[in-house]
């Protein structure tokens, strides 16, 4: 087991040895210079690490630019029309969505999203950097980020019943408290090189089993501080917040990690999931939306037999889970590619979840601006395909440029997919039932997590390229099965008429 302080090396295939320097106060591995060369070679990795972020930033300027451009043009298909002046935010469709700022209870839920998103995404640009350090084994970094899902898989179905029993500011600021705890004691193992893998692979576990807790409450709380007809338009001011988030952080945190100590990476994140709940303080007229004269066993299995019995739950949960195991299995190899196929070190990790988010912002400020949007389920369709499709080709990129468009494309339809089911998932389900169908949308989640074991042993011995290109063949092709036949599930049930 080794911990930060260590010192590693490997012999190459002609005799010769190459010492690795410890890894404590630097993100990467980086080797030990001779004393007489030290000053030149420290000059020469100052100027390709200068070079490395002006790359990286370039082509994430190029990347939000492109994909923006996709996206007025591409929106267009299907006949849907789009409102562009709505998107310069000059129309009243535009200011009607800022309107609900005005909203006191969804400015407090936006806020507490925004720093839980802030959280997670320094979470997940840094959790397998670190265990990459440790283990030097794309294994180990899948499993890592299994065991988050796992947790999240576990508790996620029973959190779906709290949720719907327990006021959900006090399970918010209960489990965002937690994930701060488990941040910040990362960091101490860190400054005071004891981190040890066993420790990561705990570290990962208690995380996931408190956003296991804190997710169906997250999803569901948005429609106690909203009406319905107003759903859509929060869900997607929500995912433009996240987004807005997402492009900033990851970066931030790469750089952090890249020029300073990881540790500090963890401290952060740490203060913005203590920030979570003092954003709820005030939030104190939700009412608990269950009646609890039931047993929660009770709740469980009716949760359980309604989603298998209803349809088209029955199918959106499908869907979404393969998606989130086959699709966002990707995020557990991110520090493998940017490693060993892009040789783009943490920050090219954070530009690539960046990136991400850049496609997540602009289809949901798309989707946000089409005055109607008459079959929810194409959208999904689409977005599903386009997220395969858009994984196939990242995982034969080698170059760092054409990887960040390629992952502002996963984002784009990623998020058009993912937009579209948030709002189905809550519009097809009766009040008193959507925490415990909203929890198998944290259980997908979750498995998005888990398949860190499968595309962590394909990436062990076939490579990481491949474990991207299978998890995105498989959504192409779930996609391809769906095309028949979804489109007509829902059109009816998203509707106000079939509200209920």
């Amino acid at each position: 087991m080794v911990g930060l302080g260590t010192s590693y090396s490997w012999s190459c295939g002609d005799g010769t040895t190459v010492v690795l320097g410890s890894a404590t106060r630097r993100s990467g591995i980086e080797p030990v210079w001779p004393s007489s060369l030290g000053s030149v070679n420290r000059s020469i990795g100052s100027l390709e690490e200068l070079s490395l972020r002006l790359r990286g930033g370039v082509s994430l300027a190029f990347t939000v630019a492109v994909c923006y451009g996709v996206a007025l043009q591409s929106i267009r298909w299907h006949g849907y029309e789009l409102n562009v002046q709505g998107i310069h935010g000059s129309t009243e469709r535009y200011e009607s969505m800022l309107m609900l700022f005005h909203n006191r209870r969804f400015r407090f839920v936006w806020l507490m999203t925004l720093c839980d998103e802030a959280g997670l995404m320094v979470y997940f640009t840094v959790q397998g950097w670190l265990a990459l350090m440790l283990t030097d084994s794309p294994f180990w970094v899948g499993v890592t980020s299994a065991m988050n899902g796992l947790a999240l898989m576990a508790f996620g179905l029973l959190a779906g019943v709290l949720s719907d029993r327990v006021n959900r500011r006090l399970v918010l600021t209960i489990s965002m408290t937690v994930q701060a705890i488990v941040a910040f004691t990362t960091a101490i193992l860190i400054f005071t090189d004891l981190i040890e893998l066993w420790h990561l692979l705990a570290i990962a576990f208690f995380r996931g089993s408190a956003g296991a807790v804190k997710l169906p409450s997250r999803f569901a709380i948005v429609l106690d501080v909203v009406e319905r007809r107003e759903l859509l338009k929060a869900t997607a001011i929500n995912f433009v917040g996240m987004s807005t988030v997402g492009i900033i952080i990851p970066t931030f945190a790469g750089l952090v990690v890249q020029t300073t100590d990881i540790g500090w990476a963890y401290v952060a994140m740490g203060i913005a999931w203590a920030l979570g709940p003092i954003t709820l303080i005030k939030l104190k007229d939700l009412q608990v939306s269950k009646d609890t004269n039931s047993s929660p066993l009770q709740d469980f299995r009716q949760g359980i037999r309604y989603v298998f019995t209803t349809s088209s739950v029955r199918a959106l949960v499908l869907t979404v889970f393969l998606g989130d195991f086959f699709g966002w299995g990707v995020e557990a190899m991110l520090p493998v590619m940017a490693r060993d196929v892009l040789n783009a070190g943490p920050a090219g990790v954070g530009y690539m979840f960046s990136a991400i988010s850049a496609g997540i912002l602009i289809s949901t400020l798309a989707i946000s601006n089409i005055r109607e949007i008459n079959n929810k389920a194409v959208l999904l369709v689409a977005g599903y395909v386009g997220f395969g499709v858009s994984l196939i080709l990242f995982s034969v990129s080698p170059w760092l440029i054409v990887s960040l468009f390629l992952m502002g494309l996963v984002g784009l339809s990623a998020g058009a997919a993912e937009t579209t089911m948030d709002t189905l998932l809550q519009t097809t389900v009766p009040d008193e039932m959507r925490g415990r169908v909203l929890s198998f949308r944290a259980f997908s989640i979750g498995a998005s997590g888990s398949s860190g074991f499968y595309t962590g042993s394909i990436a062990l011995f076939l490579g990481a390229p491949l474990a991207v290109a299978i998890g995105g063949s498989v959504l192409v092709l779930n996609g391809l099965r769906l095309m028949k036949g979804l489109s007509s599930r829902f059109v009816d049930q998203s509707s106000p008429q079939q509200e209920t």
